[in-house]
C-alpha cells in the first residue's frame, strides 16, 4: 500500500472554491466529490514554523518546545531562530513504518534525520547543502534536475511586481517537487511519500487571490491529476500548515505595547541611519544592482546588519533584541500572535499576563475585531516547553495581520508588503479505496493526521502523541489499534552529525519573506 501526502502550505478552500466550481481544478474537485473533504484546525499560532512539525510528529508545541520562527528567552535576554530541526524535540511519524519512505521539501526540517528513509529538507531554513538523507541523494538531485531548494530572486519579490522573475522561479520548484515524487515513486516500492509545496503560501502572502496565485494553484492540480491516477497509489491526502485569507487591517502589536507602556526601546543607531537615509531597503537595492547582495549578506559582521533599519524607520527580528530595553519593558511580541511577558517575579508576571488578556482580547479598531481572543500559553499547550513559551497567543481576527517587528508610528495600517496572512482554519481531504465520503471530520485537527496515517498503515500509536486516529475515515474499519509504544527520541549527538544551521542566512530569508516583520 501507497499513501501519498500533498502539503499546500497554506492552503484554504476559502481562496480556491471559487476556481474549483468554474473548472479551473479539475483535479481538486475530482477528489472532493469522490473522497472526503473539510476544513481543519491548525496548533496557534496558524503558522509553518511550527504547524508542518506538529503534523510530522503528532505533537503540539508544549512538546516540541517551538511556538514561532524565533524564541524569545526572558532570562537570557535574547532572541533566537527556530527553523532548524534541531531546535524540535520531536520524532517523524513515518519513521515508524516498515516500508520504504521519502519526504520531500519539509520546511523546518533541516539539518535532515540521518535515518528514516529519503528526506529533502525544505524552505525557508534549509540551506543549499547537506539538504538530504541519504547525503549522496543531494548531487542525485542537482545533477539530474538542477534542484534548488530557494528561488534565486527571492529578495526581490514585492507585493507591487507581480511579473517579478521571482515568480516564474516559484512555479519551477513547485514542477521540481512533484518530479521529484514522480521519480521517487518510479524506482521502487514506496509505503508512504509526502511532499510540501512551501512557496505556495509566499505566493499568496504576497498576491493573494491574484492570477499569479491562480496560474500555481492550476499548476498544482495538473501535476496532481497525473499523480494521482499512478496505479501504484492506493491513498491520497491533501492537507495544509494553516489557511489563508486577505489582509484588511495590520495590527502592529510592539507598538501597541509600547503606547500602553509595556515595551520600551532604544533606538538609537537605527535611528542615526535613518535619518541618514541608509535602509535596509537601499542598501539591498544597491547591492542586487551589483549583484553582490548574497555575498554582502554573508561576509558583513551581523552586528552591522542588525541596526540597519527599513525605509520606515521599523527594525525587524534581526535587530529586536538590541533595541529592547529589557530592564525597563514588562511585555514584548513576536508577529502572528505569541506575547511573552518579561518581569520574572511569578506574582507580577501573573498580574501582569491577566492585564494584558483583558486589555487585547476583543480589541478592535473602526468596528473591526482585530484580536478575537488573547489565550494563556497553559491553556493551548501541553508538555514540558510550556513554561519557556509564550505567556499569550493572540487569535487574529479575520482578515488581521498581527505584525511583530518595533518602530512602526501607528499601531493599526492597511496591509503594505504581505496582501495574504495565515488563519487557523486550513484545509484536509482523503481520497482512495477505503475513503468513506460521508465521514464526519468537522472538527478535524493537524495533530489528528500523524496517528490516522499510523492506524492506517496498521501501526501502533505512540503515547506522546497528541491527536486521534480518526478511523470513521475508512469503510468496514476495526478499532482503533489499542497498542500503544513510547518513541525514544534519539540523541541529537547519534542522529543529527548535519553541520549547524546557518542562521544568519535564514534569518535573512525569513526577513526577505516577510516573515519577521
Amino acid at each position: 500500500m501507497t499513501t501519498v501526502v500533498v502539503g499546500l502550505d497554506g492552503g484554504s478552500f476559502e481562496l480556491i472554491e471559487p476556481w474549483m466550481k468554474t473548472g479551473d481544478m479539475p483535479t481538486l474537485a475530482r477528489l472532493v466529490d469522490t473522497g472526503v473533504s473539510t476544513d481543519m484546525k491548525s496548533c496557534l499560532p496558524p503558522v509553518t514554523c511550527p504547524n508542518w512539525q506538529c503534523y510530522a510528529t503528532g505533537t503540539n508545541p508544549g512538546k516540541l518546545g517551538v511556538f514561532w520562527w524565533e524564541h524569545i528567552d526572558r532570562a537570557e535576554r535574547r532572541i533566537t531562530n527556530t527553523s532548524s530541526s534541531e531546535c524540535f524535540d520531536g520524532q517523524y511519524f513515518w519513521e515508524g513504518l516498515e516500508g520504504r519512505t521519502a519526504v520531500v521539501n519539509l520546511p523546518t526540517s533541516y539539518p535532515p534525520p540521518e535515518s528514516g528513509g529519503i528526506h529533502v529538507a525544505g524552505g525557508p531554513g534549509a540551506q543549499q547543502d547537506g539538504y538530504t538523507t541519504p547525503a549522496s541523494l543531494e548531487g542525485e538531485l542537482e545533477a539530474n534536475h538542477g534542484y534548488q531548494i530557494h528561488p534565486d530572486s527571492m529578495s526581490l519579490l514585492s507585493s507591487s511586481d507581480p511579473d517579478s522573475q521571482c515568480v516564474e522561479e516559484i512555479y519551477d520548484l513547485i514542477d521540481s517537487r512533484f518530479d521529484i515524487v514522480e521519480e521517487l515513486l518510479d524506482s521502487g516500492d514506496l509505503e508512504f511519500v509526502h511532499v510540501t509545496l512551501f512557496y505556495l503560501n509566499v505566493l499568496q502572502h504576497f498576491f493573494w487571490d491574484h492570477d499569479v496565485v491562480k496560474q500555481a494553484w492550476k499548476q498544482i492540480d495538473d501535476r496532481l491529476g497525473s499523480l494521482v491516477d499512478r496505479p501504484d497509489i492506493e491513498y491520497t491526502f491533501l492537507m495544509s500548515d494553516h489557511g489563508a485569507n486577505e489582509i484588511e487591517v495590520t495590527f502592529n502589536i510592539n507598538t501597541w505595547l509600547e503606547r500602553e507602556g509595556y515595551l520600551v526601546t532604544k533606538r538609537g543607531k537605527s535611528d542615526i541611519l535613518h535619518r541618514a537615509g541608509i535602509t535596509r531597503e537601499r542598501i539591498q537595492s544597491a547591492l542586487g544592482t551589483l549583484g553582490i547582495e548574497w555575498w554582502a549578506r554573508r561576509f558583513v559582521p551581523r552586528r552591522i546588519q542588525t541596526v540597519l533599519p527599513g525605509s520606515d524607520g521599523t527594525v525587524d527580528k534581526s535587530g529586536k533584541e538590541d533595541v529592547i530595553d529589557w530592564d525597563a519593558s514588562r511585555a514584548v511580541a513576536s508577529g502572528q500572535g505569541p506575547v511573552y511577558v518579561l518581569e520574572t517575579d511569578p506574582s507580577e508576571r501573573a498580574r501582569i499576563r491577566s492585564e494584558l488578556r483583558s486589555k487585547l482580547s476583543g480589541l478592535s479598531h473602526d468596528g473591526t475585531i482585530v484580536v478575537e481572543n488573547a489565550v494563556a500559553g497553559e491553556e493551548l499547550y501541553d508538555g514540558p516547553a510550556v513554561v519557556s513559551g509564550p505567556d499569550l497567543v493572540l487569535e487574529q481576527g479575520p482578515g488581521i495581520h498581527i505584525q511583530g517587528r518595533i518602530g512602526e508610528d501607528s499601531v493599526f495600517d492597511e496591509p503594505s508588503r504581505w496582501c495574504g496572512e495565515n488563519k487557523d482554519t486550513g484545509m484536509f481531504v482523503a481520497a482512495g479505496p477505503e475513503i468513506r465520503p460521508d465521514a464526519d471530520l468537522s472538527d478535524m485537527h493537524i495533530l489528528d493526521i500523524a496517528p490516522t496515517l499510523l492506524h492506517l498503515h496498521d501501526h501502533a500509536i505512540p503515547k506522546r502523541m497528541d491527536g486521534r486516529a480518526r478511523t470513521e475515515l475508512f469503510a468496514c474499519d476495526s478499532d482503533p489499534a489499542t497498542r500503544s509504544v513510547e518513541i525514544r527520541r534519539q540523541q541529537a549527538s547519534d542522529t543529527r552529525s548535519r553541520r549547524d544551521a546557518a542562521t544568519d542566512d535564514v534569518t535573512d530569508r525569513l526577513d526577505d519573506l516577510g516573515y519577521l516583520e
